[in-house]
């Protein structure tokens, strides 16, 4: 009886914490990619015209982007206006609504944010917004 006791005496218990910290960097490395994931096409430098009068719009699904040379960006990928138009006709198809915003550089020329809005408006997209910054 008295061995049985000494041997329990010495079983104790640990605490591991190795495994816990693997799991808790896992769980940081695994939201910070989520969030990452949640910021809108940060790839592609532009500079927004202002506008005093500009409201903030809901998140939309597609975000396309003009750069200053007149580039097409869609989701950090470059697209041809023929590309964005079958894109976005089949995104079309897929879900009832699509809400899509251009945000174009400053430097611009209004005829490129024309030829953007009606290859949008033939694919059957209506809701169009535009970015400014306020």
């Amino acid at each position: 009886m008295r061995r049985r006791h000494s041997m329990l005496e010495r079983e104790r218990p640990r605490l591991e914490i190795v495994p816990m910290i693997d799991i808790m960097m896992f769980l940081l490395v695994f939201f910070v990619m989520i969030v990452l994931k949640m910021i809108p096409d940060s790839g592609v430098k532009l500079q927004l015209p202002g506008a005093s009068t500009a409201n903030e719009l809901k998140p939309t699904q597609i975000v396309i982007m003009i750069d200053p040379t007149g580039g097409l960006h869609v989701k950090n990928q470059s697209i041809t206006r023929a590309g964005l138009q079958t894109y976005l006709t089949g995104l079309k198809d897929a879900n009832k609504k699509v809400d899509v915003i251009i945000a174009g550089d400053k430097s611009i020329k209004y005829q490129r944010l024309m030829q953007v809005m009606n290859a949008i408006r033939k694919s059957g997209i209506t809701d169009i917004g535009l970015a400014t910054k306020h």
